[in-house]
């Protein structure tokens, strides 16, 4: 499917002119950062928490407060007001922030028994500005992006700290890989049977670990022959799955395998990753592996998320916002795709991606409520989440990278690559 044809569809969609997107898309970031700043908790010592879900198997069953991850936690939450505050102008977010940052700063844990992973754990928090002084080296019994290796390997390559750490991160990636017919797997050894079976995607899979090296290589030569030999290995495995006619790769999880399009197991994500290799090998990262491949597997993963966000603006016009499966959230809903394809506009230099994200962005928020406490999030039950990457945060970053090109870094990318020139 042709950008254009793409783009026939949102104006179909939305009946709009794309400036006419552009005041819908900003008015509804503004609303999702005056919810970040009303749903603020400030205890005694003036520092800030946000309220997250407890969640059990059949999905949330509690607010809890003081939860520090990037995933949906409070550096999740105060990563976003900081760049939202800057391409907002909005001083009572970047005030908000820098007090947030500060307390997780001061108050980090120390410990065999803290998260270290990128996601949920201390990892993540090293990726905010004003917490860097205090990187740790750290350390997982995982291998993937969400807890293990690969993310702790990338927050060190993305505050350029600890070289020799993230060395012996990148051997033990290797340790723990397994040769296949075709590349490098990893299985989770913590877990038994088919729930340790390896998988692909950004998450949990080898999009994650082949990104993660990828960065590693390109801060640090003397790690790059080996970093770059196990990420394309990663690659080779994942390209082994990779179906064209679907639009992307597998969620082999247990149960019947399906062929998402989301940022976490699916085409989003490793479309993200992709892209981001495409734009290090541009820049002059010297990859072992054929970019012409690379580039072909992140057209295909972006067709397939553009599908998947022209299908959930049609959906939320249609049907209303809560037929969104997730609402426009990175994790689990449209705003995965939507980022992606934004971020291709960028990346691969075509700027009428960045115009059908718009338009299908103010098609959810155009037949969303004002209120975007109640729209839907990416967890079950849960809805008003506020956090990064399951709720309200995360899609305010989406809406303002939208509404505001060149203003925010790509959520899609959690930052990596900085804010850039839109196409």
């Amino acid at each position: 499917m042709s950008a254009v044809s793409m783009q026939g569809e949102q104006d179909a969609v939305t009946g709009t002119e794309p400036q006419d997107d552009r005041d819908r898309v900003l008015d509804a970031a503004h609303r999702c950062v005056d919810l970040l700043v009303r749903t603020a908790i400030i205890d005694d010592a003036g520092d800030p928490t946000w309220p997250t879900w407890e969640m059990g198997p059949e999905g949330a069953v509690g607010v809890v407060a003081g939860r520090r991850s990037l995933y949906d936690g409070d550096a999740g939450v105060v990563w976003a007001l900081t760049h939202l505050g800057t391409a907002l102008n909005r001083h009572d977010a970047t005030e908000l922030a820098a007090s947030g940052a500060e307390s997780l700063r001061r108050t980090r844990p120390a410990g065999p028994d803290v998260p270290a992973g990128l996601l949920v754990g201390e990892a993540g928090v090293s990726l905010l500005r004003q917490a860097r002084n205090g990187v740790g080296i750290g350390w997982s019994d995982g291998s993937d992006l969400t807890d293990g290796l690969a993310g702790i390997l990338l927050s060190l390559a993305r505050t350029r700290r600890h070289e020799a750490h993230a060395a012996a991160i990148v051997a033990e990636l290797r340790h723990r890989s397994h040769a296949e017919p075709w590349g490098r797997s990893w299985p989770d050894h913590r877990l038994a049977g088919e729930a340790a079976r390896p998988l692909c995607g950004l998450a949990h899979g080898a999009s994650g670990i082949a990104w993660a090296l990828a960065e590693a290589a390109a801060v640090w030569p003397r790690l790059a022959p080996s970093a770059l030999e196990l990420a394309g290995e990663a690659l080779a495995w994942e390209a082994s799955w990779a179906e064209p006619v679907r639009g992307g790769w597998p969620d082999l999880r247990e149960g019947d395998v399906t062929w998402p399009d989301l940022w976490c197991h699916g085409a989003a994500g490793a479309g993200a990753v992709r892209l981001r290799l495409l734009e290090l090998a541009d820049a002059g990262l010297d990859v072992p592996w054929p970019t012409d491949t690379t580039r072909a597997e992140a057209e295909m993963a972006v067709q397939r998320c553009g599908r998947a966000m022209s299908d959930a603006a049609e959906q939320a016009v249609t049907g209303g916002p809560d037929t969104v499966a997730a609402g426009w959230t990175l994790c689990h809903g449209a705003g995965g795709p939507a980022g992606v394809v934004a971020l291709a506009a960028d990346i691969l230099g075509v700027p009428e991606h960045r115009e059908r994200a718009l338009a299908a962005a103010a098609a959810f928020v155009s037949a969303a409520p004002v209120d975007p406490g109640v729209w839907p999030c990416g967890l079950r039950g849960a809805d008003g989440d506020v956090s990064l990457v399951t709720g309200a945060a995360g899609t305010a970053v989406l809406l303002a990278d939208l509404a505001r090109p060149g203003t925010v870094p790509s959520l899609a990318l959690l930052g990596a690559g900085g804010v850039r020139q839109s196409s």
